[in-house]
């Protein structure tokens, strides 16, 4: 039976939650169990229902024979009165207890809680507890930092990458997580990042007008995608105190993690969008547009004019 399913969504959901420890609670689980198509067995044909013993006839019941009765003989003291039995034997007036609890029609009213049933009370809905992650009351960029290193998703990481650029840069690039060796404060120096600060010089924009940040702010490694509202939820506290005039984000998996999954990154990519207040534009993968002419071009050609918000330099 087990082998017949796929369990790696499971996985990824748990390693998710346990990678999210007590802070955020989900409800939803987005994850089924897959059968395996080569474990998939064949249906039996068309087996004809077994017939049910049908249960015999209960015959009817026998009706008692009357007892013999003992004859009844005329008394000889005087006439019964109203209190005796109507066989002659002189029983006393006796109100005949009710233990039942239900006081019959013919020895008073009945009870009105008798006659009426007591409505089932329906449980108390139960809430959701949620704490407050710390990082959603700190009230600058360096208390941010800070708090989001005690939360479960970065405690077991050797560091947290932070924002490196101007106050309010005038555009801010977002990235999905560090290369080997790289951080926001060299990523500019890389030859990914002088590319694409060749790329903005021609749009009218310094190097110094650029901040860099990243979604993970870590080294890169796989994550659950159970993972992206948290990160997608602190990125949007980050962005507040940076406060750039345009975000840029790099990648699809990028766009979908930020934008979410009911967009399309083909239909999109390059036009003028909304991330929390900010002007946001999703361009390519840049690791993947250093080496490739054609995504170059694309960038160039179709990304950047799609929206509206850049100026080439003639």
């Amino acid at each position: 039976m087990p082998e017949d399913f796929n369990f790696s969504e499971l996985r990824d959901y748990l390693e998710g939650q346990i990678d999210l420890g007590d802070a955020e609670i989900y409800l939803d689980e987005p994850w089924t169990l897959v059968r395996k198509a080569s474990a998939a067995r064949p249906m039996p044909g068309n087996i004809p229902p077994i017939p049910r013993p049908q249960p015999a006839a209960a015959a009817p019941a026998a009706r008692p024979a009357p007892r013999n009765l003992p004859p009844t003989f005329p008394s000889t003291k005087t006439a019964p009165s109203s209190n005796d039995s109507s066989d002659g034997l002189n029983i006393p007036n006796m109100p005949i207890p009710d233990n039942t609890g239900f006081a019959g029609s013919f020895f008073g009213d009945i009870p009105k809680a008798a006659t009426q049933a007591e409505a089932p009370v329906a449980p108390a809905p139960r809430g959701v507890k949620k704490a407050a992650s710390a990082y959603e009351s700190a009230q600058s960029l360096e208390e941010f930092y800070g708090s989001i290193k005690s939360e479960a998703l970065y405690a077991k990481e050797p560091q947290v990458i932070r924002y490196a650029g101007p106050q309010n840069p005038k555009l801010l690039f977002l990235l999905q997580a560090a290369k080997p060796g790289e951080t926001a404060e060299n990523f500019l120096s890389t030859p990914v990042g002088e590319m694409l600060v060749r790329l903005f010089a021609s749009l009218g924009y310094d190097a110094a007008d650029i901040g860099v940040t990243y979604f993970f702010k870590s080294s890169d490694r796989p994550l659950s995608p159970l993972l992206d509202a948290a990160l997608k939820k602190m990125l949007s506290k980050e962005v507040s105190f940076i406060k750039p005039e345009i975000m840029v984000t790099f990648g699809q998996p990028l766009f979908y993690k930020v934008m979410g999954k009911n967009k399309n990154f083909d239909d999109l990519a390059g036009t003028a969008q909304n991330f929390d207040g900010v002007k946001t534009v999703s361009l390519v993968d840049p690791y993947a547009m250093v080496n490739d002419k054609q995504m170059k071009w694309l960038t160039w050609k179709i990304h950047i004019p799609r929206s509206g918000l850049f100026t080439a330099k003639v």
